[in-house]
């Protein structure tokens, strides 16, 4: 019995280094929900931080979502945003890749120069705005 016993603690211990070395690596996932004009919205980002080369991988994908002019008569796009914190300028991340029949829109496989940042993805009259509009269908701190 006693035999059984060590074997179960060895597999305890195992399993339990083998569950915490899971939680310290990989990607990072967020579930975003929808806010603004978009409530009804979810989103899912994955984001890879790499610190050595203080950048992160992001996708970013968004369903349930309604085209933009649905939300806004000007409106033509969703565009992602980053920044370090709230007084830093936001950077432009890059205009989510919309589907209409499936009401899904795709950020895939972009990088940012950033290990800790404030996401966002807002309603835009075009593509390339300078900064984001007021208009904020999703929002998200990624950190490590």
């Amino acid at each position: 019995m006693r035999g059984h016993a060590s074997k179960v603690l060895r597999l305890a211990v195992v399993a339990f280094a083998c569950a915490m070395m899971a939680a310290c690596g990989g990607p990072l996932r967020y579930t975003p929900q929808g806010i603004g004009k978009a409530p009804g919205a979810d989103a899912v980002v994955i984001a890879d931080i790499n610190f050595d080369a203080a950048m992160t991988r992001l996708d970013v994908t968004a369903k349930n979502l309604p085209p933009p002019e649905r939300l806004d008569a000007s409106s033509t796009a969703f565009v992602v945003w980053a920044r370090p914190d709230g007084s830093a300028p936001w950077q432009r991340i890059g205009a989510l890749n919309y589907d209409a029949d499936g009401r899904t829109g795709k950020l895939k496989d972009v990088s940012v120069p950033l290990t800790r940042f404030e996401l966002v993805v807002s309603l835009e009259k075009n593509i390339n705005p300078e900064e984001p509009s007021s208009e904020i269908v999703f929002q998200q701190i990624v950190e490590y």
